[in-house]
């Protein structure tokens, strides 16, 4: 035995440098210094309450500002430098940026850390009834009482055990050399508030980490997926820009099904991109209704729908309504909006800028794209929205009683030149009234930043645009133009007072001249024409006698329109044409800014509509639905159940000769509701009195 104790003791690795060793315990209390710091940090009041506030105004915003739109939505709404702004810091997509990530995983490891903490101490606190207390604590508390009892301890012990009972008190009781001690409490699951409401808030992080699509940044940033920019059919996005039904657990997507259409995908908007994804089963739109208010509002509006599943070939019918979605297995389908499923326009394209074809009439499907040969090149016409009703604000809603006016169809199209870029136009199908006349009403504008401008054309006696396109015909038509100058030239002078035929052509050449200016740009062609050429001491002169002479030719170019029209003019012509006239000298003096080859008039439609689906998977929820249940569970027992304590003490004492009598020492507390506790102990004081006889 002693060799081997030698043979033990020679190893070098049982012998440590005192150095060694001191270094070793330096190094163990720091590494424990350090990690006691880091969870008194993370577990501080300080950065839970930094959490909650940033968190909670990232979803203030997240709720005002709507999430996942088209970056062309942003850019129109904020401008381009806030638009830059928001979308540096991530503001479109709030709820998966990078910050918000983090944010939510520091208050996780917060909470948790908490409960960590004080979870143990809490649970030793609620099964705790604290036996060891001593008489000369108990006097120095608020509520506290003593009493000379004439009954023995186990007697008075008995009683005050049950009128604790009946209170609704646990208690446990203690005899130490006759000594009784009572330890009695009610409520002391308030103390597990604390870890419900801090572990709701772990289930629903974990809840929206879960149902949050940073997932998809991942996979993104890994360049296994990227969001297609492109405007593409959806069987035209690459396998790069698709998500199968099983890849992805947690989405929220849109799809727009047409009346007797039938889809399998939902489109994701992510940045200035989509994706599309897949769904396990198919949504057929039978029919699609809505219904309006007096004022032409849409009041309310239902989809029915089939859904077939994929893989068991299992349909199911349903009617979907705003606010009562349809789930099916782990999908949630909602009735989120309406819009044009491709209805069919019966159009015709009225000229501006050709003489020989005056109109053309086409059938186009909203949606779709037409290429269109003009004097002024090839453009492409975009159908892009169609609206069957249109309700807005009624000027006149004094006179007339009603706040809100239905403006009829209108059609909302593109114009895209050569080059790329397009116009929008806004045209409605009915004519609008002003001061008791009609006009057919288009819209313009350059961008979608831009307020539509407006043209009014003036309906003729038909209600129609043929007048004024015959009369823009004939100022477009060169030759027609030279044959109605000469003839107006001519009777401009009297028969007695005949000017040589030169004077004459010259009239005609100028008449015809001023007309052509007048149809490519108005009365502001014609000043600018009369500013380039004429001195400034002449301008005034010649601006007069020029706008005599150009009243005169548009007015025989008008006459010549109504005597094509079979209008008698022998007698002169009536106040309403006269007005007509007015009006359409107005606009062709400011249709030069409508710049475009044509102008786009509805004869007649077929109604297509098409329902809007929200379609939503988020298996989190239920975790959610868990920590509001455990949340508001937690509030209730920290709020609302009050943890009361009560200790008893009682000592033996003698009264005469052999009987025995109790002194009891009463003492109690509650963490909250101290008035409520207050009146309790008081009762119980109130019970002691009239069982014991002495009270001190």
């Amino acid at each position: 035995m002693s060799n081997e104790i030698k043979s033990d003791n020679n190893r070098p690795e049982q012998h440590e440098n005192p150095e060694q060793a001191l270094e070793r315990d330096r190094s163990s209390r720091e590494e424990h210094g350090l990690l006691k710091v880091i969870l008194s940090f993370l577990g501080s009041m300080e950065l839970a309450i930094s959490l909650f506030v940033i968190i909670g105004i990232a979803s203030i915003i997240g709720t005002i500002l709507q999430q996942n739109q088209a970056y062309n939505t942003y850019i129109v709404k904020f401008g381009p430098f806030w638009f830059e702004v928001f979308r540096s810091l991530e503001l479109f997509d709030i709820y998966s940026s990078w910050w918000f990530v983090i944010l939510l995983g520091f208050l996780l490891i917060s909470t948790a850390t908490c409960i960590y903490h004080y979870a143990p101490l809490i649970i030793r606190e609620w099964r705790q009834f604290r036996l060891n207390v001593s008489s000369k604590s108990l006097k120095l508390m608020h509520s506290t009482g003593s009493w000379d009892a004439q009954t023995s301890p186990d007697e008075a012990a008995q009683f005050i055990q049950e009128k604790l009972a009946n209170g609704g008190y646990q208690s446990r009781i203690k005899n130490e050399q006759g000594t009784i001690t009572i330890a009695a409490k009610k409520g002391a699951v308030n103390r597990l508030g604390y870890l419900f409401t801090h572990g709701a808030i772990i289930v629903i992080c974990l809840s929206a980490l879960y149902d949050g699509n940073f997932n998809l940044k991942l996979r993104e940033a890994a360049g296994q997926l990227k969001p297609e920019t492109r405007d593409l059919f959806a069987s035209q996005v690459p396998d790069i820009s698709r998500l199968k039904a099983n890849e992805n657990h947690a989405f929220r997507g849109n799809a727009n099904v047409p009346e007797g259409s039938t889809t399998g995908l939902v489109f994701l908007q992510m940045r200035d991109g989509f994706l599309v994804q897949e769904l396990p089963f198919t949504i057929t739109l039978n029919d699609f209704r809505i219904e309006h208010y007096n004022t032409g509002m849409p009041k309310s509006f239902e989809s029915d729908i089939v859904i077939e599943d994929k893989e068991t070939g299992e349909k199911i019918s349903k009617t979907i309504e705003v606010n009562h979605p349809l789930v099916y297995k782990d999908f949630a389908i909602y009735q989120a909006s309406f819009d044009d499923g491709g209805s069919i326009m019966d159009l015709q394209a009225w000229s501006l800028d050709d003489s020989k074809q005056q109109s053309q009439s086409f059938k186009q499907v909203v949606g779709d794209s037409k290429k269109m040969s003009t004097r002024q090149g090839e453009f492409k016409l975009e159908l892009v929205e169609f609206k069957a009703l249109n309700v807005q604000p009624n000027p006149k809603a004094e006179e007339t009683g009603r706040k809100f006016k239905n403006m009829g169809p209108s059609l909302t199209f593109r114009l895209r030149d050569s080059s790329g870029q397009a116009k929008e136009f806004i045209n409605y199908a009915n004519p609008t009234t002003q001061d008791g006349r009609f006009f057919f009403l288009s819209g313009v504008r350059s961008s979608t930043t831009e307020p539509f401008q407006y043209l009014f054309i003036p309906a003729d006696d038909n209600i129609s645009l043929k007048r004024f396109f015959d009369f823009r015909a004939l100022l477009t038509n060169p030759q027609e133009m030279k044959r109605i100058s000469e003839k107006t030239a001519a009777l401009s002078f009297s028969s007695s007072n005949a000017p040589e035929p030169q004077i004459v052509v010259q009239m005609a050449v100028v008449m015809q001249r001023l007309a052509e200016l007048f149809n490519q740009g108005g009365f502001d062609f014609v000043l600018n024409d009369i500013n380039d050429k004429v001195p400034e001491d002449k301008r005034k002169d010649v601006t007069e006698s020029y706008f005599k002479v150009l009243q005169t030719i548009l007015g025989t170019v008008y006459l010549e329109v109504l005597q094509a029209e079979g209008v008698d003019i022998s007698n002169n012509i009536t106040p309403a044409q006269e007005q007509y006239y007015d009006d359409m000298v107005n606009t062709m003096g400011i249709i030069a800014k409508y710049n475009a080859p044509f102008f786009l008039q509805i004869k007649s439609f077929v109604h297509k509509e098409a329902s809007g689906f929200q379609i939503t998977k988020a298996p989190g929820k239920d975790l959610v639905y868990l920590g509001c249940v455990l949340l508001c569970i937690g509030i209730v027992l920290m709020f609302y159940v009050a943890h009361k304590r009560i200790w008893v003490i009682i000592t033996p004492s003698s009264i005469s000769g052999e009987e025995q009598g109790s002194q009891l020492v009463v003492a109690g507390s509650g963490d909250r509701h101290q008035k409520e506790f207050a009146m309790e102990f008081q009762a119980l004081s109130q019970l002691l009195d009239k069982q014991f006889s002495t009270t001190k």
